[in-house]
């Protein structure tokens, strides 16, 4: 499915569980490769690549157990069994504003990422409140973006769902607390930099992509 779906941020949410659209890629050889630990590992920047960010928190790559499937894609669990392992992590901004958290879902194929891609923003629009479109520019082979005035800290908050292949990212940008501001430009800069880094390791590559490179 190509083209943007906007809707109703928790599976800011799927992810964060776990814790406690449209065309785009360059390079000439097709970014689908599925991927290892140490490449889904790489796909998440670290400090030097998010220059002036922090690397508030990090979770490595480990498998996706079946009981976490459930959890993501609640009813439909069988539209997660294509996914088999993910990574997680969250940064703050220079000013301390609001943070962003990444994470990556890896499949054996496009054909096992595609259910859980369109499945987990279903969470997504079933999760939120009020919202509107947010314009992410061109991100992998599909995306989908959305931000709202109010997110689960009080104040506002962005989510931007993309697929590279085999490889499904969610990246959320929220306010640390009510009355804070979020730069929606920085959250795009983030997942497009991320996105870059999934395109790398899809066609092999050592991921490389920094911000603002």
């Amino acid at each position: 499915m190509n083209g943007k779906r906007y809707g109703r941020i928790a599976v800011l949410g799927a992810a964060a569980v776990l814790l406690a659209g449209c065309g785009g890629g360059g390079g000439d050889e097709p970014a689908d490769k599925p991927l290892g630990k140490k490449q889904l590992d790489a796909v998440l920047p670290d400090a030097k690549a998010m220059s002036g960010w922090k690397v508030a928190a990090r979770l490595p790559a480990e498998p996706l157990p079946e009981v976490s499937r459930t959890t993501l894609c609640g009813g439909h669990k069988s539209a997660c069994d294509g996914l088999r392992s993910f990574a997680q992590s969250t940064y703050t901004d220079p000013g301390k504003e609001f943070s962003v958290l990444v994470s990556v879902f890896a499949a054996e194929d496009a054909a096992g990422a595609e259910p859980a891609y369109d499945r987990l923003w279903e969470r997504v629009e079933e999760s939120v409140g009020q919202s509107k479109g947010l314009e992410a520019g061109t991100l992998g082979d599909e995306h989908y973006a959305l931000q709202t005035e109010y997110g689960r800290t009080g104040g506002p908050a962005a989510q931007i769902q993309v697929r590279v292949g085999a490889t499904v990212l969610q990246i959320t940008g929220e306010a640390l607390r009510p009355g804070n501001a979020l730069d929606l430009d920085a959250v795009v800069d983030v997942a497009t930099v991320v996105t870059e880094r999934a395109e790398q390791a899809g066609r092999g590559e050592a991921p490389s992509a920094v911000l603002g490179g």
